[in-house]
């Protein structure tokens, strides 16, 4: 019975593409080595470039992130994945529907398995995952896994939020795109995700350009400090990308440093529905008779967008026009890369 199972969930994968969807052109299945360059990740911290060459397709892949695990999809890699771990994904912001049947197809994993015992009882042959994840009490650094000859592919603007040792760019985001999609020969399925979502970044500076730049920050209320995804970070790096006035700031900032910027909009980190870190903000005293307070413009965020977004960087823009320019714009939470 369970070989049955398995067989027909086989042969359905293809039709679970996902919104990338469709198959392999034949220049995309070409068995060709690709070389592309990622970083090399310790302790949570990038320190340099990483070469790494794809001799096949990769065929025994985990996964760690609803963002990591949408590029996968959006690109219509569906086969191959052997464990897929869900962080970032909750009821409100979740897998988009284009790509929660294919999700669904994927080997759950626990948050709390992702170690490298784990990993090495799985015998992946690439593990995509954000910087945080290699470290020492989870996976260990990019080096170990490529010495066991495991490819290692990390969100390039996954920086801890309280650290600015790299500059974060939307360029690098697509950079990322463009290296996964030429890892599993899906470069022309890539090139089309990036030409989205630069076209929409196009749009909106047209459509805006004759208006006044709003300050804005984005704020992240984390357990010791609050984090501020400044111009150096890709939340700030979208927002400017369609008009607005992003301030330089240091990774953490005091209730001083936010009421001297005196921001016209405030994005806030939210982690479920609840909500709680808007309010935290919206109650502050010493926020009281600041410009986003005086006219409304708080909005929650979710960390998704903020954090290593990748192919939902497109998304990301639109929700920051949406409320950026109110009444101007309305974009859907999700976009289907599939459809035209």
């Amino acid at each position: 019975m369970k070989l049955w199972f398995a067989a027909l969930l086989a042969a359905l994968l293809p039709a679970l593409g996902g919104c990338g969807g469709g198959r392999e052109t034949a220049a995309e299945m070409s068995s060709a080595p690709v070389t592309v360059e990622n970083i090399s990740v310790e302790n949570y911290f990038e320190l340099g470039p990483n070469i790494e060459t794809f001799s096949h397709v990769p065929e025994r892949i985990v996964v760690v992130g609803a963002n990591e695990s949408e590029t996968l999809m959006d690109l219509g890699v569906t086969r191959g994945v052997i464990a897929a771990v869900p962080t970032q994904d909750n009821p409100t912001f979740g897998i988009k529907a284009c790509n929660r049947a294919a999700f669904a197809s994927f080997p759950p994993m626990k948050r709390s398995e992702v170690n490298a015992e784990r990993l090495l009882a799985l015998q992946p042959d690439l593990i995509v995952a954000q910087q945080e994840f290699f470290s020492k009490n989870r996976l260990g650094s990019t080096a170990y896994w490529n010495g066991k000859g495991v490819h290692t592919m990390v969100p390039l603007n996954t920086t801890a939020p309280g650290k600015l040792n790299a500059v974060e760019t939307i360029a690098r985001e697509m950079k990322f795109i463009r290296d996964m999609g030429a890892a599993f020969r899906r470069d022309a399925t890539a090139e089309k995700i990036v030409a989205d979502t630069y076209a929409r970044i196009a749009f909106i500076r047209s459509e805006t350009q004759d208006r006044e730049k709003p300050k804005v920050m984005i704020l992240d209320l984390m357990s010791s400090i609050v984090a501020s995804y400044g111009r150096d970070k890709i939340a700030g790096d979208m927002a400017a990308a369609i008009g607005a006035d992003v301030p330089h700031t240091t990774a953490a900032v005091g209730t001083e440093n936010i009421m001297e910027e005196n921001p016209d909009v405030v994005f806030v980190v939210v982690y479920d529905e609840k909500e709680e870190e808007v309010q935290k903000i919206r109650e502050n005293p010493a926020f009281r008779h600041l410009n986003f307070i005086q006219n409304n413009r708080l909005y929650p965020i979710p960390l998704k967008f903020v954090y290593g977004p990748q192919t939902r960087t497109i998304d990301a823009i639109g929700y920051m026009a949406n409320r950026m320019y109110p009444g101007q714009f309305d974009f859907a939470t999700e976009y289907d890369f599939h459809v035209e």
